[in-house]
């Protein structure tokens, strides 16, 4: 082997440093994508959602108006607004939505009255349509979709056999392989469906999926009929069972309260959630089944407080994991983004916490305060990680000049690949953590 050059390995470790050396009393360099009370055209943005991402990284998600109507953001502009739809009345709308690399979208508004999905070809399926995967049965919502990169469609949805109601007697994963014909629907599973013996509960939400980028990967928390509330949460994947709520996890204890997964191009996947154990440390992240990461732990000089629940997860097709902790309230309440390998999740760094200055313009001058990270695992992911070297995060903020607290959406750049090591062995540690 080659001798390693001391000189060469002193001056990358030296340029780490410098491009961290921003952050060691708190302030972090971000990027703002929209934030409440920007302009665009005629129209003023009042509020901006959870953020999603294509296969290349660029960013989508729905923000809404001071007009009453809904934008659609991809990449770097507005590229829908529900006014667009006239005659037809497009109101409202899930945060969930998706993204495609040909700036395709997909998202969950009220048309016509009616619960719909809507893309940009128009309407796909609302409340009252026929299904055309389920003859004889009708669309009663739609809800939590997204869109893989290629344009392929998903969201779950109900059904009815009574045309007009409104009241579902099975929900259903739905995927639509051309958004612009409805005809291309089709069911990949529901209620009812037999699962190792094991039926999926027809009355159950069971909204907690991921479909990976490349569409050759699915993750999904079901709720299956097992008599006991103890054990009827499984985690499917690919098709078939890889966790039961209720069967042991390996340490004396057993899963319970399974809550976000995540899958990406290779099948590796997270799972966050509970186990029987003591209330002070069941909270986790697990990595392909193994949990990494719980609460009590210590990670970058930030110890999990009791109490500490995750609030969201992300895996992309690096097998990287960016995961949002927080924990008590009011003077005493903390949140951290915490980013790391899947397999060495326990050696996360800490990228960003609650308290945090934000510069947003590049001086290295302060701008914003971070006062909350918005993530929520029940909408989506609630933080988006690609491969691109950059995290999208909903959070809100306070100028440092003085003003109201908006909301944003920020961009913030991870580690380089190869970097980890040395941060987790305290670099990074020494450097970020405020004193």
């Amino acid at each position: 082997m080659k001798p390693r050059n001391r000189v060469s390995l002193m001056s990358a470790t030296a340029a780490l440093f410098s491009s961290f050396t921003v952050a060691a009393f708190g302030q972090v360099p971000v990027s703002v994508i929209v934030k409440q009370g920007d302009i665009f055209g005629t129209r003023t943005v009042s509020t901006v959602n959870a953020p999603f991402t294509d296969g290349f990284g660029k960013v989508g998600f729905v923000a809404s108006f001071s007009d009453s109507t809904r934008g659609i953001w991809h990449s770097s502009g507005f590229i829908f607004n529900s006014s667009s739809a006239l005659p037809d009345s497009v109101t409202g709308g899930e945060s969930t939505m998706g993204v495609s690399n040909a700036g395709g979208f997909i998202y969950s508004p009220s048309f016509n009255g009616e619960d719909a999905v809507f893309t940009h070809a128009g309407k796909l399926l609302a409340g009252g349509d026929p299904l055309p995967p389920l003859p004889g049965l009708f669309s009663t919502f739609s809800s939590r979709p997204t869109m893989i990169p290629n344009g392929t469609a998903y969201w779950i949805g109900g059904s009815t056999p009574t045309q007009g109601s409104s009241t579902s007697t099975n929900r259903h994963l739905f995927k639509a392989t051309d958004v612009s014909n409805p005809m291309s629907i089709t069911r990949i599973l529901g209620g009812g469906d037999i699962i190792e013996g094991k039926a999926i509960s027809t009355s159950a939400s069971n909204f907690d999926y991921d479909i990976s980028d490349n569409g050759s990967h699915h993750v999904h928390i079901l709720d299956m009929v097992t008599g006991s509330s103890a054990n009827n949460l499984h985690v499917y994947r690919n098709g078939s069972f890889v966790v039961q709520e209720g069967s042991p996890v390996g340490d004396g204890t057993n899963w319970e309260g399974l809550d976000i997964v995540a899958i990406n191009n290779i099948g590796d996947w997270i799972l966050t959630g509970d186990t029987t154990g003591n209330t002070a440390t069941d909270e986790f992240v697990a990595f392909k089944g193994e949990i990494k990461v719980r609460e009590g732990d210590t990670i970058d000089g930030v110890t999990l407080a009791t109490g500490a629940s995750l609030r969201a997860a992300s895996i992309n097709n690096k097998s990287q994991v960016a995961h949002i902790w927080g924990w008590g309230s009011g003077s005493t309440a903390q949140e951290h983004l915490f980013f790391g390998a899947g397999d060495t999740l326990y050696d996360s760094v800490r990228l960003l916490s609650v308290g945090d200055t934000l510069d947003s313009d590049g001086d290295t001058i302060a701008d914003w305060l971070l006062t909350d990270f918005n993530a929520s695992g029940t909408i989506g992911p609630g933080i988006e990680l690609a491969e691109d070297g950059f995290i999208h995060v909903h959070v809100d903020m306070t100028p440092v000049a003085g003003g109201d607290e908006i909301q944003a959406v920020i961009r913030l750049a991870i580690p380089e690949p190869g970097t980890l090591g040395l941060l987790a062995l305290g670099a990074f540690a020494l450097i970020r953590r405020r004193r």
